[in-house]
């Protein structure tokens, strides 16, 4: 089940190259929903809310080589504080070097003062009313470099000289999984009320991968869940706590339930943006100007991530999204699923504009540097020079 991101905007010979040698070579600075960027290594100097009433703490992490998650596990062990207290405003993927502002509920300055966690540094503490809330940013600031270049004068001259306005709205490969892009195949099957076929998926099904973890989730096909169990690591965890669920209950559903809830929806989640990136296929021959019966958002046809409370556009590009709903053989009504959430269904742009653009040639590494706003991803633009979405 391919994850359907297959076109490009621009038209040339793609070159191979090495996205992500160092974490230092992807860069991601968020940006505030005010337009400030919060650059790596700089004191922003938030300041306090006037008149505080010591609801919140607001603060910038800037982090090498963590993701989201693990970063605020290590964060909350340092300050003792529950993880139900903290927020954020967008996740970030590991290999990298990112920032990006974390909240949390009645934390003091002075329990972030002392924290020392490895490539971690915590800066702009700022008191505040307001909860941080997921989406709470603008977006985020990519700097990328790509290594490992073997091109002539020309093809340099070629590339220096293309400008990328726009990109195709795609969600990107993290929302389906780098290693294992299976997450949709998951949200697909907890859809259909297939919870087994969704505990094997996500268990078993070896992809990419060697040794214990290899061995592990070939015994959880045969049904060894006992012996997986022993061979899963650290980095396994989500595996393991379904196996318990599963041996504890003897019911696929149930095991589910030892997962956190965020992660129950981005299964369904990731089924709805498999489907949203098809629509952008069969829309590319069409074009993305506007067209009759469009549903519009900043004058750009948007696309259904279809759910229980969808509307169809009009014209042919309602078309487009009725075609696949038939193809599909999807009920609307079953995006309502007890226990994973209710998935009303929304619209996303198509394309989506790229800002402040820049590209330059030194020592054989070809450097990007631009903006986008929240929701869409920077390996969709890398992919528009060298076809890789990894």
């Amino acid at each position: 089940m391919p994850i359907n991101i297959n076109k490009f905007i621009l038209d040339m010979e793609r070159f191979d190259g090495t996205l992500k040698k160092y974490p230092e070579d992807f860069i991601v600075e968020e940006i505030t929903p005010e337009g400030t960027v919060l650059e790596v290594g700089k004191e922003i100097g938030f300041e306090d809310v006037e008149k505080w009433h010591g609801s919140f703490i607001h603060f910038t992490v800037e982090k090498t080589n963590w993701n989201t998650m693990d970063a605020l596990k290590q964060i909350v062990r340092a300050t003792k504080t529950k993880r139900k207290n903290f927020g954020f405003a967008g996740t970030k993927d590991k290999f990298a070097v990112t920032t990006q502002r974390f909240g949390c509920f009645g934390l003091k300055k002075e329990q972030l003062e002392n924290i020392n966690i490895k490539d971690i540094v915590i800066r702009d503490v700022q008191k505040t009313n307001k909860k941080l809330r997921m989406g709470g940013l603008w977006g985020n600031k990519f700097t990328i470099k790509i290594r490992d270049l073997n091109l002539s004068e020309k093809e340099i001259k070629r590339i220096s000289d293309l400008k990328l306005d726009y990109v195709l709205n795609y969600y990107g490969i993290q929302r389906f999984g780098l290693i294992r892009p299976i997450t949709h195949i998951v949200g697909k099957f907890i859809y259909e009320r297939d919870f087994e076929s969704a505990f094997y998926t996500y268990c078993g099904t070896p992809i990419n991968e060697t040794g214990d973890s290899l061995e592990a989730r070939q015994l959880v096909d045969m049904g060894e869940f006992k012996k997986a169990l022993k061979l899963f690591n650290r980095g396994h965890d989500y595996e393991k706590r379904l196996i318990q669920q599963y041996l504890k209950y003897k019911d696929f559903k149930m095991a589910f339930t030892a997962l956190p809830p965020q992660l129950n929806s981005m299964f369904v989640n990731a089924y709805q943006a498999y489907l949203f990136n098809e629509m952008i296929n069969k829309r590319f021959d069409y074009g993305f100007d506007e067209l009759e019966g469009d549903i519009l958002e900043d004058n750009t046809p948007t696309g259904t991530l279809i759910g229980y409370d969808t509307k169809f556009s009009g014209g042919i590009q309602g078309e487009i999204e009725k075609e696949i709903v038939e193809r599909e053989n999807l009920d609307l009504k079953k995006f309502k699923i007890e226990d994973f959430g209710n998935f009303y269904g929304t619209r996303r742009k198509m394309v989506t504009p790229i800002y402040d653009f820049k590209s330059r040639f030194e020592n054989e590494i070809f450097e990007l540097s631009f903006k986008l706003e929240r929701g869409n991803y920077a390996t969709i633009v890398t992919r528009e020079f060298t076809g890789n979405l990894s």
